[in-house]
């Protein structure tokens, strides 16, 4: 028994500390996701969050519809192939976009502790690690273009961090090229903060401008080559005009809005300043972080124990994307590409002598607290269970009588509008009818959609419109505009309302229908 026990324990001693501590990192994270995105194995909880844009057309892409020209999307298609592949893989049910979420999270932990370790030893950068996935990532669960998006950046950072090679550039701008295929902006935007920092370095180093020229070389032919590959069946599927409209023109017109209170939910005041506090200490410390971490480098760019390369870069990159989305900035933005900041903002700590062992207190205690109450809450908020047709699901008691009621009154595979917001298609297993991924008085509704839109459905039959309150409220910034009055003349002059629910919404059902 002693020399079996003995053999079996003699590999494990085998295995490299990082990896030990990266195995760690994802279990304790597979747990912690688990907890706030099931309440039981059979029984995911119902997400919400701008995915569900994503789940939507990953729908439509299992149904044979080609993205930009069968239906509209502003995002590059990664994002929608990612749910598309997840649905074929798992079923075409919320268990498979809840398995994303934690998939997805459990590799950003271990990636945030990977590009942590370079800069700080194991215990603070567990601490980083955690406080990044119950504050940052745990907070809204919402995998977007974003996230992935950032994935992919990041990782050509930490890529990046090992030595400034030609071989190492190729690779990170092959990262940074399918960065693109989730969000064409950040990817440019971290583009920018990787050249700049090839630049500093060689200025830093006395390098000779021809090896400085073909290192940049090597990141962006590698960047632009892997890009054009990815894109190039939609340029020959739909052309380049089509293309170039709905990744480009659609986005500076219609999608980039004015900042308003910050992109923060409500306005700014006394009496909710308790809630939004930990939304105002990440848009405070973000920029304040990336502008004392470059400020050092700059003091210590010739001290040869300064890890200038792995500061500098991150600090870069992070402060790119932070420059990047500051036109139209919010929560959900900001959050995405946050991990950066929470990185160095752990590094800062230690720079300024913070003792370690009261700095791993203090965040194990906020991190087991914050994890814990967010676990508990979603499982006290989300009680109601049941069946739906696409799957078992646990949410709101309000949210799943709302989705009981159109299941009674649908059928899967049939066409349902709903007006305002794509969340019931995935749990109904129902098709949206338009080009439009939804009708709304912002975002990417012009007046010009509203015929087709009409046009689409009459030409499809559509039996059945969930009309969300919102639609008719009145609008609280300058910007928006009011195109929906055809629609809502079309709406009252062809269906009848059957059912109204707590939250406003209302069912309409089509004149004649049984």
């Amino acid at each position: 028994m002693r020399r079996t026990s003995f053999a079996v324990i003699q590999p494990l001693h085998r295995i490299p500390e990082g990896l030990r501590w990266h195995a760690v990192v994802a279990f304790f994270s597979a747990i912690y996701l688990y907890l706030n995105l099931f309440s039981s194995p059979s029984f995911p909880f119902l997400l919400g969050g701008d995915q569900v844009y994503f789940w939507m057309g990953a729908q439509r892409l299992l149904n044979g519809q080609t993205i930009y020209r069968d239906f509209f999307q502003f995002t590059p298609p990664g994002t929608d192939l990612v749910y598309a592949a997840s649905f074929r893989l798992l079923g075409e049910t919320i268990w498979a976009t809840n398995a994303v979420a934690l998939f997805f999270g459990v590799l950003s932990a271990c990636l945030c502790y990977s590009l942590s370790r370079q800069i700080m030893r194991v215990a603070s950068a567990l601490t980083a690690t955690g406080l990044f996935l119950v504050l940052i990532y745990g907070k809204f669960l919402n995998p977007t273009h974003h996230w992935f998006a950032v994935f992919f950046i990041l990782l050509a950072v930490r890529i990046e961090m090992k030595s400034l090679t030609i071989r190492n550039n190729v690779i990170s701008g092959v990262l940074l090229g399918i960065s693109s295929f989730f969000n064409q902006a950040h990817a440019a935007a971290a583009l920018v903060g990787f050249v700049v920092f090839l630049v500093l370095s060689a200025i830093r180093r006395r390098e000779a401008r021809a090896h400085t020229a073909r290192l940049i070389a090597a990141l962006v032919i590698a960047f632009a080559l892997v890009s054009l590959s990815l894109y190039a069946y939609y340029l020959r599927a739909v052309g380049h005009e089509r293309l170039w409209f709905c990744l480009v023109e659609s986005v500076s017109r219609y999608v980039a809005e004015s900042p308003r209170s910050l992109g923060l939910s409500g306005q700014l005041g006394l009496s909710n300043v308790p809630r939004m506090l930990p939304y105002l200490l990440v848009y405070a410390l973000t920029p304040l972080v990336y502008g004392f971490a470059l400020w050092k480098c700059s003091r210590s760019h010739n001290d040869a124990l300064f890890p200038w390369n792995s500061i500098t870069l991150l600090s870069l990159c992070g402060l790119s994307l932070l420059l990047e989305i500051t036109a139209s900035i919010n929560v959900l933005r900001l959050f995405a590409i946050a991990m950066p900041a929470v990185i160095l903002f752990i590094w800062i700590l230690g720079e300024f002598s913070f003792p370690e062992r009261t700095l791993l207190a203090s965040a194990l205690g906020v991190i087991v607290i914050l994890g814990g109450h967010q676990g508990v809450a979603k499982h006290i908020v989300c009680r109601a269970k049941g069946q739906l047709p696409g799957g078992k699901i646990a949410t709101t008691p309000e949210e799943f009588d709302e989705l009981r009621v159109l299941a009674q009154q649908t059928r899967p595979g049939e066409y349902l509008l709903e007006a305002g917001w794509p969340g019931v298609y995935l749990p109904l297993k129902l098709h949206n009818p338009l080009y439009l991924p939804t009708l709304s008085r912002w975002d990417s509704t012009r007046p010009e959609d509203i015929e087709p839109a009409l046009q689409q459905m009459d030409t499809k039959h559509v039996n059945s419109v969930l009309w969300n309150q919102h639609l008719d409220e009145r609008c609280s910034f300058s910007s928006c505009k009011d195109y929906l009055s055809p629609f809502r003349n079309y709406l009252t002059r062809s269906f009848l309302p059957i059912h109204t629910f707590p939250n406003g919404d209302v069912l309409w059902q089509r004149r004649g229908n049984n």
